[in-house]
């Protein structure tokens, strides 16, 4: 990194290198007006939109459990209800679900922007693909721009002004690097934060860091760790995986993603033939993040809830 030309005062230079080095370059954490031994957590629900069952079990978290954050896939049809909800909530941290895939088996949708202008992220019947490998061999990276675009206009014409965007599926990360520079140009276009952490920055952003030119680096508040329940962490029981992260958090920011609906016949009916993150899962994690031992593991091992809306205030 280049520091611009400094005056050649001698008392000015010896002041700069007197500082302490945490006052020239912070954590996020110290950014945020933490200390570098805090623990910082968003407990954030995916899927927001989903259904009504998600959007239920979801804003009922919100207001009375421990989940500080959600974000909205714009593309199923309930998404129009979250707007009806965050009225409840004028201060709800509302993101921007970047959807690019359509997984379940009976519940389908199009792309945001319609076949024609995205035919890349559309299959034969005209829906979204049901995993990220289809959309990265198929969808250019205009495309996606386009989609993710048409995705935030639409929650502003909800009533949503998102306070973050993350990717649904993990589409936006594990696809082509061109699409992780559409979603960090949209982002600081407007002002918000964008979920990358250490691992994508140094595994993707610095490698192509030529394809990242124009966007500023320096300004994306990147996460120290992301955490989700893998199918084997769903086997072996949520409460002792939930449990041992809550309790062997370490000091940074992190962000805890969970997946919140109610084990009722509609969700079971949109996620009819998958055996994991399905409604079940989605009870688990809702039951979970309401109970009192959840907030007396926060109490316990000293974790500081915060928004992607407070992260969003820094830049």
């Amino acid at each position: 990194m280049q520091f611009p030309k400094l005056p050649k005062q001698p008392l000015f230079i010896a002041l700069l290198f007197a500082l302490p080095y945490g006052a020239i370059s912070q954590t996020l954490a110290e950014k945020l007006g933490y200390s570098k031994e805090d623990k910082l957590l968003i407990i954030h629900g995916d899927d927001v939109g989903v259904a009504h069952s998600q959007n239920m079990a979801t804003f009922e978290a919100l207001k009375k459990g421990l989940v500080t954050s959600t974000s909205m896939m714009v593309p199923p049809a309930w998404s129009a209800e979250v707007e009806v909800l965050a009225k409840d909530i004028p201060d709800a941290d509302i993101g921007i679900h970047i959807t690019l895939t359509n997984e379940w088996e009976n519940f389908n949708w199009p792309p945001k922007a319609g076949r024609s202008m995205v035919p890349g992220l559309s299959n034969e019947q005209g829906f979204m693909y049901p995993d990220c490998p289809p959309v990265t061999k198929n969808a250019s990276p205009e495309e996606v721009e386009i989609e993710i675009r048409a995705q935030i206009k639409a929650a502003n014409q909800m009533g949503i002004q998102p306070t973050h965007l993350d990717s649904h599926m993990g589409c936006i990360f594990y696809g082509r690097p061109e699409y992780m520079k559409s979603y960090l140009k949209i982002a600081q276009e407007l002002k918000i934060p964008a979920m990358v952490n250490t691992q994508m920055m140094e595994g993707i952003i610095k490698p192509n860091q030529a394809l990242f030119e124009g966007i500023n680096l320096e300004k994306i508040p990147v996460i120290n760790e992301i955490i989700m329940a893998n199918p084997e962490d769903y086997e072996a029981g949520m409460e002792e995986f939930y449990t041992n992260k809550l309790e062997n958090l370490k000091p940074g920011v992190h962000v805890l993603l969970v997946h919140l609906a109610f084990d009722d016949e509609e969700m079971n009916a949109i996620t009819a033939g998958h055996t994991t993150y399905h409604a079940p899962w989605r009870q688990e994690d809702f039951n979970f993040f309401t109970s009192d031992q959840a907030k007396k593991l926060i109490q316990e091992n000293n974790i500081k809830l915060i928004t992607w809306k407070e992260i969003g205030k820094i830049l």
